[in-house]
C-alpha cells in the first residue's frame, strides 16, 4: 500500500491528506506525489484604483468548478493536490478566498468553518478595500466575502449547477451594458444610459432604446435612475418600462426620505434595474438598503456579496453608512412577507447572530464630508478606470 505524502511545512490542509493551500515565495518543487497549480495569472482581477478584490463571481465559478474536475480526476488519485499562490498581499487574499469559496459552494461547508483552516496563517490576510481614489478606512474581510456568499446561496441567488458563465461575463462589460444581477430576477445594477451611442471619445454607450430589449428580455418593469438627467426617461415609458427618480449627489448617502421612496418603488415592481452614473456607489446602496430590510442581510456580509457580483460597489462613506443603517432597515423589515418566507433559511446561517455581532466604527472627518457633499467626478473616475481595463484585456478576455 502506497504511503501518504507528508505535506509541505506551512501548508494550509483543506481536506485531509488530499487538497493544501500554500503561499511561498517560490513555486513548491520537487515533492513527491504532489501536484501543484497557480491562478494568480490566470484570474485576475480589475482595480479601479487601489481595489484588489475580491474576483468576482466569473472568476469564482471557473475556480470552484475546475477544482472540483480535478479533485474527481482519477489520473490524480494518488497525487496530493496543492493550491499555490505568491507572497504578493493581494494575490494571497483572492487565493484564501477561492479556497473559502470553494469549500462554501462545492463542499457545503459553512462559511466559518471554510475560514478555520486560515485563521492561524501568518502573515494575517490583507482586508479588501473599496475602489475609490481616497483612503479606505472600512475593513472588508475575506470572512465578510464568504459569509456573503453563503447566505446568497441559501436564497438561492446563486447556484453553481445553474450560473450561466457567459451571460454574466457578457453583460458585465461596458460594450453589452455593464450590468449585472445582484438579486436574481429582482435587482439589476447597471452603468447610466447616454442620449446617444457614442461618447466624446467615441467609445460604445447604451442607450434607453439599447437598454429596453435587455430588460424585456429580463422582466424588468422599472428604471430607478439615482444621478442628473442624461437621457430621455420616455425611452423607457413608452416602451413599458417605468421610470423613477431618486437623485442624490455622487459619491454621498441617501437620506431617509430617499431611502423609503425607493423601498416604496421596488416593493410595488417584479424587477427593478438601477443605475447612477457608474452603477457602482448609490446604486450599490439602495439595493443593500432592500437586502438588509427583507432578508436581514448583515451590512457587511452584503456588502461582501455586492462585490462579489460587481467589483467596485458601495464606496467611501456609503459603507459605514450602511452599517449604522442596519437595525433601522431590519426594524422596518419586522412584518415583511419576504423575510417571513425566508426566516428558517437565515436561521441555518445564524443572520440573528451575525446582526447582533455587528461594530460600528466611526466615519473619518474626510468619509463625513463626503456623505454629505459628494465626491465630484467620482462616478466619471469610476467609468474610465473600467474602459481602461476593459480596453486593454480585448472583448476575449
Amino acid at each position: 500500500m502506497q504511503s501518504k505524502p507528508t505535506p509541505i511545512a506551512d501548508s494550509v490542509e483543506i481536506i485531509k491528506d488530499k487538497l493544501y493551500w500554500i503561499s511561498e515565495s517560490k513555486a513548491p518543487r520537487n515533492q513527491p506525489n504532489a501536484f501543484y497549480f497557480c491562478i494568480d495569472q490566470d484570474l485576475v482581477y480589475e482595480p479601479f484604483f487601489a481595489d484588489f478584490g475580491p474576483l468576482n463571481l466569473g472568476h469564482t465559478y471557473r475556480f470552484v468548478t475546475e477544482l472540483e474536475k480535478l479533485l474527481s480526476d482519477k489520473s490524480y488519485q494518488q497525487y496530493a493536490i496543492y493550491h499555490y499562490t505568491s507572497l504578493d498581499s493581494a494575490k494571497r487574499a483572492n487565493a484564501a478566498y477561492l479556497m473559502g469559496a470553494f469549500q462554501v459552494i462545492i463542499l457545503k461547508y459553512t462559511a466559518d468553518d471554510a475560514w478555520k483552516p486560515f485563521l492561524n496563517v501568518k502573515p494575517a490576510f490583507q482586508d479588501f478595500r473599496d475602489a475609490t481614489y481616497g483612503q479606505c478606512n472600512y475593513k472588508c474581510t475575506i470572512l465578510h466575502c464568504l459569509r456573503g456568499l453563503e447566505y446568497a446561496i441559501k436564497l438561492k441567488w446563486f447556484d453553481v449547477r445553474r450560473f450561466n458563465l457567459r451571460d454574466y461575463e457578457f453583460y458585465e462589460r461596458i460594450d453589452n451594458g455593464d450590468l449585472s444581477w445582484i438579486i436574481p430576477n429582482k435587482f439589476i445594477a447597471f452603468s447610466g444610459p447616454s442620449a446617444t451611442q457614442k461618447d466624446a471619445d467615441g467609445n460604445r454607450t447604451f442607450t434607453p432604446e439599447d437598454y429596453v430589449p435587455i430588460f424585456k428580455q429580463f422582466g424588468v418593469t422599472c428604471v430607478v435612475r439615482l444621478n442628473k438627467k442624461q437621457y430621455d426617461e420616455q425611452k423607457f415609458i413608452k416602451n413599458g418600462i417605468k421610470h423613477e427618480d431618486i437623485y442624490f449627489l455622487d459619491g454621498s448617502v441617501p437620506g431617509d426620505d430617499k431611502i423609503l421612496r425607493f423601498l416604496q418603488v421596488a416593493e410595488k415592481e417584479k424587477a427593478v434595474a438601477v443605475h447612477c452614473k457608474a452603477g457602482l456607489g448609490r446604486t450599490g446602496t439602495l439595493i443593500a438598503a432592500y437586502a438588509i430590510k427583507h432578508y436581514r442581510f448583515p451590512a457587511q456580509d452584503f456588502i461582501g456579496w455586492i462585490r462579489i457580483c460587481r467589483p467596485g460597489s458601495i464606496l467611501g462613506p456609503q459603507q459605514i453608512f450602511l452599517l449604522q443603517k442596519q437595525n433601522w432597515l431590519t426594524s422596518l423589515g419586522h412584518d415583511s412577507q419576504i423575510w417571513n418566507q425566508v426566516n428558517q433559511i437565515a436561521q441555518e446561517v445564524n443572520i440573528e447572530q451575525r446582526l447582533q455581532n455587528l461594530q460600528i466604527q466611526p466615519m473619518s472627518e474626510a468619509d463625513q464630508f463626503i456623505a454629505e457633499n459628494g465626491d465630484q467626478n467620482q462616478a466619471e473616475t469610476l467609468n474610465q478606470a473600467r474602459l481602461m481595463n476593459q480596453n486593454s484585456l480585448g472583448p476575449n478576455r
